[in-house]
C-alpha cells in the first residue's frame, strides 16, 4: 500500500514522539536495578531524579534559542540521539555520581527532544490544516508502555539494564534513516498586527493559571507513579523485580487508550464529567495502591490512576487555550510551565520524604494531590 505523503510525515513524527517515552519508561521500569547496581538509597534516588528533571529544565528553557538558531529539525535529529546514549550509559554505572552524571545527560537530550518534537508536530497541523497532536502525545504513552514491558522482559530473563537498553533502543534507532527525511521544515511565524499588545499582556486570568496548576497536579502524580511506582513494589509490595518493572506499563496503556479516544469522549460526557470523574478514578486508584498489599492489585490501582489522568492535562491545555482575550500561545506557556515544574521537581521530592518517612508514607502526598485535583475540576462544572 503506499502512504500519502500526510501519513509519512505524521508517521516520521509520531516515531520521534515514541522516543522520550520509550526512554522514560525503560529508565523508569529498570531503576530497581540500576538503584541495587550503584548501592544508591532513597535519597540519592530522589538526587538523581533531581539532575534528570533539572537538566531537562534547563535544556526546556534553551531550546527557543537553539530552535530558532539551526531549526527543529536538526536540534530534533542530535537531542534524540543524546537521549539514546545518556539512557544506555546509565546501564554502564558502578556509582551513584556516574549514574547522576548520565541522568544529567540524558535529561539534556529529554528536554530538547520534548520541545523540538512538539515544534514539528505543530508544523505538521499548520501544514496540512488538521489535527494530530492528541495522536502525536498518545505515540509518546506508547513508547513509554513499550519502555516499561520490555524493561519487565528483560529484567524477568536476568538481563542487566545496559544490554537491556541496546537491545531495545538499537532496535528502535533501526528505523531513523526512514523517518528523518519526512522531517518539515520550519515555518516563520507570521506576526500579526496585534501581536504587540498580546506580547506586553502580562497578566493572565486567575482560569489559565488555575488549569497550569491542576495540569501540573497531574502531571506530578504521573511522574510518582514512573518514578516510585515500580520502587514502591519492588521494596515494599515485596512483588519481584520482573512484576515492579510492569508499573508504568500498568498506568501508560490506558493513558494510550483514553488520549486516543479523549476529543470523542469530550464530546458525548463534557469537559467537567470527564476530567471531575476521571480525577475521583486516580484518588481512588492511588488509594488501592496504599493500602494494598497484593502487588496485582497495586498494579490495577495505577491502571485506574492512568486511566483518570489521561484526559485531564488535554483538556487543561485546550481550555486555557479558548480563554477569551488570551492568545493560544501564551496560555500554552503558562500551562506548561506549570505543568512541567510538577513532573521535573515533584517526584525527586518524594526522594527526601522516603528517606526520612519511608516511601508508602511519602506516596501519601501523591494521594492528597490526586483529591485536591478532583476538588479542582469543579471549576469547569459552568462554560
Amino acid at each position: 500500500m503506499k502512504w500519502s505523503e500526510l501519513a509519512k510525515v505524521r508517521a516520521a513524527c509520531a516515531y520521534f514522539f515514541i522516543c522520550p517515552g520509550l526512554a522514560y519508561g525503560l529508565f523508569t521500569s529498570r531503576l530497581p536495578a540500576l538503584k541495587e547496581q550503584t548501592g544508591a538509597n532513597a535519597e540519592q534516588i530522589g538526587l538523581l531524579l533531581l539532575c534528570l528533571g533539572g537538566s531537562s529544565l534547563v535544556a526546556l528553557f534553551s531550546s527557543g534559542w537553539l530552535i530558532a538558531r539551526w531549526g527543529s529539525r536538526l536540534i530534533l535529529r542530535f537531542s534524540s540521539l543524546v537521549l539514546l546514549l545518556g539512557i544506555v550509559l546509565c546501564g554502564l554505572t558502578s556509582s551513584p555520581f556516574t549514574l547522576g552524571v548520565t541522568c544529567v545527560l540524558s535529561g539534556l537530550g529529554l528536554g530538547l527532544v520534548d520541545v523540538s518534537m512538539n515544534t514539528q508536530g505543530i508544523q505538521v497541523e499548520r501544514y496540512y490544516t488538521t489535527s494530530c497532536m492528541s495522536f502525536m502525545h498518545a505515540s509518546y504513552s506508547l513508547g513509554g508502555v513499550i519502555g516499561s514491558i520490555t524493561g519487565a522482559m528483560f529484567a524477568g530473563m536476568g538481563v542487566g539494564p545496559f544490554f537491556n537498553a541496546v537491545c531495545v533502543l538499537g532496535l528502535y534507532a533501526c528505523f531513523r534513516p526512514w523517518s528523518v527525511p519526512n522531517f518539515l521544515n520550519d515555518v516563520p511565524v507570521v506576526r500579526r498586527a496585534n501581536d504587540k499588545k498580546e506580547i506586553s499582556h502580562r497578566v493572565f486570568p486567575i482560569f489559565v493559571v488555575l488549569c497550569g496548576i491542576f495540569s501540573m497536579l497531574a502531571y506530578a502524580a504521573e511522574g510518582s507513579v514512573a518514578e516510585w511506582g515500580s520502587l514502591l513494589l519492588f521494596t515494599v509490595k515485596d512483588a519481584s523485580e520482573s512484576t515492579a518493572a510492569l508499573v508504568f506499563a500498568a498506568f501508560s496503556t490506558p493513558t494510550v487508550l483514553g488520549r486516543l479516544f479523549g476529543d470523542r469522549l469530550r464530546i458525548y460526557f463534557g469537559d467537567f464529567m470527564l476530567t471531575f470523574f476521571g480525577a475521583l478514578l486516580s484518588t481512588l486508584g492511588m488509594a488501592l495502591v496504599l493500602f494494598s498489599a497484593t502487588p496485582g492489585t497495586c498494579l490495577a490501582g495505577y491502571a485506574f490512576m492512568g486511566m483518570g489522568l489521561a484526559p485531564i492535562v488535554p483538556i487543561m491545555f485546550s481550555r486555557a487555550g479558548s480563554y477569551p482575550g488570551v492568545s493560544a500561545a501564551k496560555a500554552s506557556t503558562v500551562v506548561s510551565g506549570l505543568s512541567y515544574s510538577g513532573l521535573l521537581f515533584f517526584p525527586p521530592m518524594l526522594g527526601f520524604l522516603a528517606q526520612h518517612y519511608g516511601l508508602e508514607n511519602a506516596l501519601m502526598s501523591v494521594l492528597i494531590v490526586c483529591a485536591v485535583l478532583t476538588m479542582g475540576m469543579i471549576m469547569l462544572r459552568k462554560k
